[in-house]
């Protein structure tokens, strides 16, 4: 697998909706998860786990539920005034079931300082910080081998389905849903404010 470095994967990513059906490599994806579990966490409890979808059967099950709670919540048809970031995100809504693969990264409530407890509700949102660290290197990751993501969370909504399909137990909190593949499209250069007009020194808007 060819790779690139690490700033031009940061100069370049940006995150996909629309996806060839090549199939992943499980070695690709092998590496992307190992990667985001090098990511720094809280007390260094590393407190994720990472679901690779690859079964056509399922990624059409959750795709499916993807496609339908996001048109359930945004129309079926799209308004002629819809920005082109909705019109980007109801092409992947409509085309979730045929995604070449999916991530779904969770949080194990059982690796934290404060272990989950059979029976009782989990506190959702609590390893957010140490989640997102990880998610980014999965990103950074699946872009260096040329692999397109996105963050996604509609799934949320009738979360419990997705457990239930993929045998999730009480203690795993799911947090996001990216779909993975080949993308259709270019990655960067990306446009973004310029660092130098968000960036301050020792005061509030001094420059130097």
């Amino acid at each position: 697998m060819e790779e690139i470095g690490l700033f031009e994967a940061i100069h370049s990513q940006r995150q996909f909706t629309r996806y060839k059906p090549d199939p992943v490599p499980r070695e690709a994806i092998d590496k992307i998860i190992d990667a985001a579990t090098r990511a720094p966490s809280g007390g260094n409890k590393q407190p994720w786990h990472f679901i690779a979808i690859t079964d056509r059967d399922l990624i059409e099950k959750i795709g499916g539920l993807y496609r339908d709670l996001w048109l359930g919540s945004q129309g079926a048809t799209a308004p002629p005034d819809e920005p082109p970031a909705y019109r980007s995100a109801r092409y992947l809504a409509n085309h979730m079931p045929e995604v070449p693969a999916m991530i779904l990264v969770c949080a194990d409530h059982t690796m934290g300082s404060q272990p989950y407890t059979k029976g009782e509700p989990i506190e959702r949102g609590r390893y957010a910080s140490s989640l997102w660290l990880a998610i980014q290197n999965l990103f950074l990751a699946a872009r260096a081998l040329g692999l397109g993501t996105r963050i996604t969370t509609t799934h949320l909504r009738e979360e419990q389905k997705v457990k239930d399909w993929l045998g999730i137990p009480d203690h795993i909190e799911t947090v996001c849903l990216t779909p993975l593949g080949y993308p259709r499209g270019n990655f960067g250069p990306t446009e973004r404010i310029p660092s130098a007009d968000v960036t301050s020194y020792n005061r509030f808007g001094q420059k130097g």
